[in-house]
């Protein structure tokens, strides 16, 4: 990734962890659906893989891994990006709103708000301010559920799949961008992997 917005691409396809809070849709009307579990998981310990594919005269794909630690309390999150070996990729922060990333290489970037960072850096928003809610379980309007528990949905143009249930919220949380893809279109594909919760 020679490109500096392809080397971020790591860190800010993950960067919608930072931010918390934001606005919901109602879920429709019809039968009622059990919500997840209020759960008061502040800490995630994990791996991801993100992939992103261009479309053009020939399909470009980029890919990055690594592992990430969250934690996200009251109005203050936390975001560390670590390579495969362990070397800080990218820590951000939110606080108060305004969202910030540091690169290894020392580069500062800030914003108002994830969203406007995310387009600032990359030229699209990602889904800010809802991976916190989903790694605890949470979807606003499923559109699966298995033993009274959310396990797929369609959220703000994203695909999302909550897996591998256990006592903190799904262990596995999978993400696709657009939800109904679309020849032509940029298409980013979001894998992670919780092995610590609490």
């Amino acid at each position: 990734m020679n490109d500096p917005r392809r080397r971020l691409l790591g860190s800010l396809v993950l960067l919608p962890i930072v931010a918390a809070g934001c606005a919901t849709v109602a879920p429709p009307d019809g039968p009622e659906v059990a919500a997840a579990p209020a759960l008061a998981t502040t800490r995630w310990a994990g791996r991801f893989a993100v992939t992103l594919r261009e479309p053009g005269v020939e399909l470009r794909e980029e890919r990055a891994n690594g592992r990430f630690l969250l934690e996200s309390d009251g109005g203050s999150t936390q975001l560390e990006l670590l390579s495969p070996l362990g070397q800080t990729m990218a820590s951000a922060t939110l606080d108060d709103g305004r969202a910030e990333l540091v690169t290894s290489e020392g580069r500062r970037y800030a914003a108002e708000s994830p969203e406007l960072l995310t387009e600032q850096v990359l030229g699209w928003r990602m889904p800010i301010g809802d991976l916190p809610r989903w790694l605890r379980g949470g979807l606003d309007r499923p559109s699966e559920t298995r033993q009274g528990r959310p396990v797929a949905g369609h959220e703000h143009g994203w695909a999302v799949r909550l897996d591998d249930w256990g006592d903190t919220g799904p262990a596995r949380l999978e993400l696709d961008w657009p939800a109904t893809p679309t020849v032509g279109r940029r298409k980013v594909n979001l894998k992670l992997i919780v092995d610590e919760a609490s």
